[in-house]
């Protein structure tokens, strides 16, 4: 299988991270977003919407990072990470989506205009971003009092996907002290082979 990414994608590394964790074989293919490469001709083919990730599954072609890690969790059997019962699975869905439309906008925000934007950047976009997660982080923090992952007692899909938006705060120094079980958790995803092994060089 050949996986489109790149390394600050944070969409392209929880899929890495699965892949790593599934010890799914993979190619990694870089596509240079600092450099316009999504939107090639050539890249524009597999993915119209110039994003990564995209897979490439012996000819099956899936956009959609958290599409893709539904897929290869169903394809590789890996239940523990996505479980087949109707209201397990629900609530690692719940979390996809969660993390899809209140945690990634706001954290991808920051990102890109600390780190990214350049002589673009936003500072009232970063400010309206934190203001945001004043409201969605103790969510999060709420539901990890009393169990140890975002689903209950194991590690599932929803846990990577958040890790990695999770990452970005960290690059950005956001402070995470008011949030004390969000830092135990985001520690236990830390110390995983599977982070360190798909951490971007800086």
């Amino acid at each position: 299988m050949k996986l489109y990414g790149h390394p600050w994608s944070s969409n392209a590394r929880r899929v890495q991270m699965l892949c790593e964790e599934l010890k799914i074989p993979y190619s990694y293919e870089t596509v240079d977003l600092m450099k316009g490469a999504q939107y090639s001709p050539a890249f524009q083919t597999i993915n119209p919407n110039s994003k990564v990730p995209v897979i490439d599954d012996d000819g099956f072609v899936l956009w959609e990072s958290q599409a893709i890690m539904r897929y290869l969790a169903d394809k590789h059997k890996a239940a523990t990470w996505y479980p087949t019962e109707s209201k397990a699975r629900a609530v690692v869905e719940q979390w996809l989506d969660w993390n899809q439309t209140r945690l990634a906008p706001e954290a991808g925000k920051i990102m890109f205009n600390m780190h990214f934007a350049g002589d673009k950047r936003n500072d009232q976009a970063i400010e309206d971003a934190k203001k945001w997660l004043l409201k969605i982080l103790p969510v999060m923090d709420g539901v990890l009092i009393r169990q140890p992952y975002l689903c209950g007692e194991r590690i599932m899909l929803a846990d990577l996907a958040v890790a990695t938006n999770m990452a970005y705060l960290e690059h950005c120094q956001y402070d995470l002290a008011p949030y004390p079980n969000i830092r135990r958790w985001y520690a236990a995803l830390k110390a995983r082979p599977s982070f360190a092994k798909t951490e971007p060089q800086t």
